[in-house]
């Protein structure tokens, strides 16, 4: 009769002594037990055989193995060992799989049989981040079908939040390659009415923070796994390196399991407790690019969970501070890192349930009627592939960033799979596992596999004939290197001009970890009409390719004095636009305007303006957008602070966009998508709404808004549904109308970079400058000037549509985690009455 250890020698433990060439064999002897064999096979070879030495008490005889294969994720290759016992009258058989792996850790670095190795871990376990069996595959198909396309986009470790897996999944996991951390206690979650008994173990003792005897019974029944990496008590703990029974269970496992790595806590821990083997320490919520291009860098936020020692993190009074600088202890992983969303393939998830029989999440219909109530039914195919465009870039920053970190030893990202129950939508493959149309795998393995290149490029837009320096660096963890490799490069034109410029240097020292391996230096063209380049990047070793990876970057013409404009009557209180432009005649007179107006708020002046023929440039900008206490517009175009960042689970409303042909912008590079070249534009910019809006307009640069709750809406508000008031809004950055007999162009992008001459906020202003003075342009929709007058007017006499808590921190963009504070103040303004 085959049985699990479990059921009869329930603390078998098989520890590899990979240095030593051998497995240790330990048991306490079942009662009765008479006789027995054991015998260790490799794939249906035998390895080693002999008797049972002891028949009483403790149990324990090595193997010794010759030629060891290392179990690896690239080649998980098991042993099996096979117990032959006879146990009173009976004949009991059991057998268990194991591979020969050390794990360990020294100078900060983490090891796999003695090898460098980086974790490249993503999360699932807790609800929000997982999925259900929904296609009815039997539990190791599930978990295998999971794991096999965690590896397609390049990843080899799970976090298991809050919860330790079935058998079916650590075998799964043995077999595949994958490696596995594991939490023991339950997570209730912040936003859970249950999070209070949580509350009950730290702050008054009455529940321990995990129960000893299932403490020991999950280790007993995990230790013989090959993938199991990591033992973590919990998510999110409080002071572990202040709490006795974090050490009291850091002993308990040395004892019960010493191959392994203990963690008290996933984020939240102090910099200088001494009881865990590696930590896992929040980054921030900000993305890494522009002004926090170094997020992954920097260890200054670890400082708001405080010193084990109570050292002061910060002393002095704002304006006069100083700060203390955070050591790096331990190997470190980012939490929960790369969580951006998308918008759901409503239609397809449809079908899909629909297709497995089984009942349906309530938000796809939901979202159904929201997406009709606005109007986005033809536009929404466009929405997807421009939410999955900016998801992409956004993560190909981040997985970049990372790799070259000198602080992190890897990460978990959040997530591989999109879960069924929220309506959030930040996973690479469904809730089906099942890839996602508009997700290319072959991408992701670019940036998130064994060697990653990575060009150190802070910004991506330029002047021409600008010299840039890039930094390029490589990330490897690849079996196998050769001493050496040659890295080629070129930058070259993405459309009909031929800029081609190349450069090759040979014989590059590599080894694992990652090193920065060159730099590139390089003049780039002059142009008369704007550039989309693509700097492509190749590392080669032995003939064979390691790493290749590839940038966008765009160039634009440095020609203010080719404005087609002369003359123009101008009010805007934040730019200057004698700073780029001189020779522009600029007149204030707005009672007797030039042809064109170029203004940032609407005045009856505008509207007149219009209605007697004239253009309008409207580059809005308004102080309220920004800040609370301005006076309200007394004609108010509704619109919201706006970011160029993703939204971060359910933080802000910037899921990208999508451009449609327009001379508005002919001289500015757009591959009919929102990417970098947008940056200055839209970060800090005014992003329009035209929900409700008189007329159905087709905006020429169209924004998607996030089409899912703020947690805090059912939790502080009671609202429980989607909220048509700010979720999925038909969102607009640049738009045109024929108002009365003359033409207005509606701008929501940032100009203020025009006084400091930033390459894509010229460019875009000299491209709708050009379409605004001439003849031939046409705007589609018209509007009577009164009706526009009458629709803004009621605007700026109604409430406004306030961001919500979680959107509001994203907004502001200062905190690199929320505090106490923030919390108090978004609540207060969201209820305080307009």
């Amino acid at each position: 009769m085959k049985n699990n250890f479990e059921d009869t020698v329930p603390d078998l433990f098989i520890v590899p002594d990979f240095d030593n060439s051998r497995a240790v064999v330990s048991f306490s002897a079942p009662a009765g037990l008479a006789d027995g064999a054991w015998s260790v096979t490799a794939r249906g070879v035998r390895v080693q055989a002999g008797k049972i030495p002891e028949l009483n008490g403790l149990v324990r005889f090595t193997v010794a193995i010759e030629n060891v294969t290392p179990w690896t994720p690239n080649n998980p290759f098991l042993y099996s060992l096979r117990l032959e016992l006879q146990v009173h009258d009976k004949k009991v058989e059991v057998e268990q799989k194991f591979g020969m792996r050390k794990f360990h850790i020294a100078n900060r670095r983490i090891y796999l049989n003695n090898e460098p190795f980086y974790i490249r871990g993503f999360i699932r376990g807790r609800e929000a981040h997982d999925h259900p069996n929904l296609l009815g595959l039997s539990e190791r198909e599930y978990f295998e079908k999971n794991i096999r396309m965690a590896k397609v986009f390049g990843f080899n470790f799970v976090r298991f939040h809050s919860k330790v897996p079935s058998r079916e999944c650590f075998e799964a996991a043995d077999e595949l390659g994958f490696l596995i951390h594991v939490e023991i206690r339950k997570y209730y979650g912040k936003y859970q009415k249950e999070r209070h008994l949580e509350d009950m173990d730290l702050k008054k003792g009455i529940l321990p923070l995990v129960d000893p005897v299932h403490w020991e019974n999950t280790i007993k029944r995990i230790r013989n796994h090959a993938s199991l990496m990591v033992y973590c008590l919990g998510n999110e703990i409080h002071s572990p390196g202040r709490n006795k029974e974090v050490k009291e269970r850091e002993q308990q496992l040395r004892a019960l399991d010493s191959t392994r790595f203990f963690l008290a806590t996933c984020a939240y821990g102090e910099f200088d407790r001494t009881e865990s083997d590696l930590d896992v320490q929040h980054m921030g919520y900000f993305v890494p690019f522009a002004k926090h291009a170094d997020m992954f860098d920097l260890t200054e936020n670890w400082a708001e969970f405080g010193s084990i020692q109570e050292r002061p993190m910060e002393t002095g009074k704002p304006g006069a501070t100083t700060k203390r600088e955070i050591r790096v202890k331990f190997p470190v992983l980012g939490h929960e890192v790369g969580h951006y969303a998308a918008l759901p393939d409503i239609d397809e998830l449809d079908r899909k349930f629909s297709a497995a029989a089984v009942e349906k999440p309530w938000w796809i219909g939901e979202l159904m009627k929201l997406r009709a109530l606005k109007g986005l039914e033809k536009d929404y195919p466009l929405m997807l592939k421009s939410a999955y465009h900016f998801q992409f870039i956004w993560h190909k920053q981040v997985f970049e960033s990372i790799r070259k970190s000198p602080v992190l030893s890897g990460f978990h990202f959040l997530q591989l799979s999109d879960t069924e129950r929220y309506e959030n939508k930040n996973g690479l493959i469904d809730c089906f596992d099942d890839f996602k149309t508009g997700v290319d795998k072959d991408q992701y393995q670019r940036l998130n596999g064994d060697s990653v290149l990575i060009a150190d490029l802070p910004r991506r837009t330029f002047f021409e004939k600008e010299k840039i320096r890039v930094p390029v660096w490589l990330s490897t963890w690849a079996d196998g290197l050769a001493k050496t490799a040659d890295i080629s490069w070129t930058l070259r034109s993405c459309g009909n001009a031929a800029v081609r410029i190349s450069g090759v240097l040979e014989k590059l020292d590599i080894e694992k970890g990652k090193r920065k391996l060159c730099t590139i230096e390089v003049r780039l063209p002059e142009c008369g009409n704007a550039l989309s380049l693509e700097l492509v990047i190749s590392l080669n070793a032995d003939g064979k390719n390691l790493a290749d990876n590839s940038w966008n970057l765009w160039v634009f013409p440095n020609r203010p004095e080719t404005l087609a404009l002369k003359k123009a009557t101008v009010s805007l209180r934040d730019i200057s636009l004698s700073h780029r432009y001189p020779l522009l005649a600029i007149d204030s007179n707005l009672s007797r305007p030039q042809k064109l107006m170029i203004v940032d708020r609407f005045t009856e002046h505008v509207f007149s303006h219009l209605e007697k023929g004239g253009d309008v440039l409207m580059l809005y900008r308004v102080p309220e957008t920004r800040d609370r206490a301005a006076k309200r517009e007394k004609f108010y175009m509704p619109s919201t602070w706006d970011r160029f960042k993703p939204v971060i689970w359910d933080r802000g409303h910037n899921l990208g966009g999508f451009i449609r042909k327009h001379p508005a912008i002919a001289g500015f590079p757009n591959s009919g998508l929102i990417d970098f070249q947008f940056y200055h534009l839209i970060e800090d910019c005014d992003k329009m709404s035209l929900d409700g809006f008189p007329e159905a307009v087709d905006p020429i640069i169209q924004g998607n808004d996030k089409a899912s709750r703020d947690r805090y809406d059912p939790l502080k508000f009671n609202l429980r549904e989607l909220m048509p008031g700010w979720t999925m809004r038909k969102f607009a950055y640049l738009f045109d109308l024929a108002v009365g007999r003359g033409r207005l162009m509606m701008c929501a992008f940032n100009f203020t970079g025009l006084n400091g001459t930033v390459p894509e906020t010229c460019g875009m202003f000299e491209s709708l400058v050009q379409c605004v003075t001439s003849k031939s342009w046409k705007p589609k929709t018209r509007m009577p000037s009164d009706e526009l007058k009458r629709y803004v007017s009621e605007k700026g006499k109604s409430p406004r549509i306030k961001e919500r808590m979680m959107t509001q921190y994203w907004q502001f963009d200062e905190e690199s985690l929320e505090s106490a504070k923030y919390w108090e103040g978004a609540e207060a303004w969201l209820r305080k009455e307009d």
